[in-house]
């Protein structure tokens, strides 16, 4: 291992800063300060010059090359559920059963929400606020940590294309983040990624993603 490698592997490891660099938003000085210390650690002490050196050429090489558009179409529909609640429990022997009992409360005939992500200590749900309180009733004697209300949900059509690419979450968490609108919760399937925020943000999370046409990803 080089200089030269260590600098390509490091910044093809880190896309806020190829995205960075791409649009000539860093100081490469600064930036070379910054990774030189995971540098020294595998092929011990380096110059700073060096370094810098090694970033320039690399984004002289590779700029064309690692960074893709990936366009979000028609494939990619956005859907907006609205008046829903996230409830937060911890993991039991019981719970599962009464997770069944739940999917039988739920009128999913007219559109309506029920997900259930399991963790390694929690469980959460989310569903329509309308639900709330028999949800509650059936998990009265389970440890309920948390309930939100208030909040919605954004899901969109990942084309198939799009499946397999790197930095396609990254993508649309960054155009949610810049629009300081925080991410609740990531819920996905293979081919639908739904991000649940505040109702209160819903409205500016659309437009944000619907005016910008396209996402980034990375290739390494």
């Amino acid at each position: 291992m080089n200089i030269s490698y260590m600098t390509k592997k490091i910044l093809q490891e880190r896309p806020f800063i190829h995205e960075a660099l791409e649009k000539d938003l860093v100081n490469v000085v600064a930036l070379a300060e910054l990774i030189k210390p995971d540098i020294e650690k595998e092929i011990g002490e380096v110059k700073t010059s060096a370094i810098s050196m090694a970033i320039r050429r690399y984004m002289e090489k590779e700029k064309s090359a690692f960074y893709n558009k990936v366009t979000l179409t028609k494939k990619s529909d956005l859907l907006i559920k609205s008046n829903l609640f996230e409830l937060s429990v911890l993991k039991s022997a019981a719970i599962y059963k009464k997770l069944i009992q739940l999917y039988n409360i739920v009128n999913f005939d007219v559109g309506d929400t029920l997900n259930i992500i399991h963790g390694n200590y929690e469980i959460l749900i989310v569903s329509n606020d309308k639900y709330k309180e028999k949800f509650l009733e059936v998990l009265h004697e389970e440890s309920v940590k948390s309930v939100k209300e208030n909040m919605a949900s954004i899901s969109i059509k990942i084309p198939k294309e799009f499946i397999d690419k790197p930095g396609f979450y990254y993508a649309i968490a960054k155009i949610l983040t810049m629009q300081n609108i925080s991410i609740a919760d990531i819920v996905n399937t293979e081919t639908e990624a739904t991000f649940v925020v505040e109702d209160r943000f819903v409205s500016k999370a659309y437009n944000a993603l619907k005016q910008e046409m396209s996402v980034e990803y990375y290739k390494k």
